[in-house]
């Protein structure tokens, strides 16, 4: 029989990925979105995760084997402005996902994707600091079988909030239009850790059916880039002469190389050099636009 998988998050970046990722490898996909989307192929369930009840429903109704949890607020400018509500979506919408676990199916293999900025830097890191904490609490205290990832940032195809994806968008204007302005950018000296996000997928599926209950495992491409080097490789790959104005430069404070360690003694390799995601993340907004 088909294994059974929930994913969260599923009209997301990462969830529309994750969809087709696990629908080819032959998994039976259940989505949980907060609005139905057709072109996620797989069954979809529309629901907030914040409500208890529908959550409790949907775990009672599927059963899963596996889930996969992608769903919460992730952007720090939001977390700023609105630190309740980043609370509420990670730490709450979390802990009512772990409850219907807990109650409907606790051997259901759970991935909680955390992230690289948690921490006490802004609101967004301490809802993902409190969201780890509570992952752990209730691994121990229920005996669950829960597992917590933290990636460093993704690219990839696809529509995306992050920086390489609007630049990626902003080159194709340029491409359309001939507008030969310069591009703003801030703190373009200032290293970053990409990974494209189907290598996350990939790590995501081998935690799912190999990693250890109750533990974290970081998740990286190992390498540190400038943002100046991923304009480089932007530059490659279109005819347009690329300018950029930085409009803001400080240090980095203390970047952090993400330590994938435990994910390569379960045999997991990424595949997707960044020059190949960014040249394929161009030509997807070519396609749309």
């Amino acid at each position: 029989m088909k294994k059974r998988i929930v994913i969260t998050g599923a009209a997301g970046f990462t969830g529309f990925h994750a969809c087709q990722h696990f629908r080819d490898k032959g998994y039976e996909v259940i989505g949980i979105s907060r609005s139905y989307l057709s072109n996620l192929k797989v069954r979809t369930v529309t629901c907030d995760l914040l409500e208890k009840e529908k959550v409790s429903e949907i775990f009672n109704t599927y059963k899963p084997d596996f889930c996969l949890h992608l769903a919460g607020v992730n952007s720090v400018p939001r977390s700023w402005n609105d630190p309740a509500s980043t609370i509420e979506a990670n730490v709450l919408g979390t802990l009512y996902l772990l409850e219907a676990i807990r109650k409907a199916v606790p051997s259901c293999r759970t991935v909680i994707v955390s992230s690289a900025l948690s921490g006490t830097d802004h609101p967004y890191g301490v809802s993902k600091k409190h969201q780890e904490e509570l992952v752990k609490d209730w691994a121990h205290l229920f005996e669950l079988q829960l597992l917590v990832a933290k990636p460093c940032n993704l690219v990839g195809p696809g529509r995306s909030p992050g920086f390489v994806s609007f630049l990626a968008n902003r080159i194709i204007q340029m491409e359309k239009t001939g507008d030969k302005s310069a591009i703003n950018i801030s703190h373009l000296k200032n290293e970053r850790e990409f990974l494209d996000v189907r290598d996350a997928i990939s790590a995501y599926e081998v935690l799912l059916n190999k990693g250890s209950k109750n533990k974290t495992y970081e998740l990286g491409s190992g390498k540190m880039t400038t943002l100046l080097e991923v304009t480089d490789i932007f530059q490659t790959f279109t005819k347009e002469k690329l300018t950029f104005f930085e409009t803001a430069s400080s240090p980095d404070n203390n970047p952090h190389v993400m330590d994938s360690k435990l994910l390569q003694e379960l045999q997991w390799q990424k595949k997707y050099p960044l020059e190949i995601s960014i040249q394929q993340i161009l030509s997807f907004y070519r396609s749309i636009n």
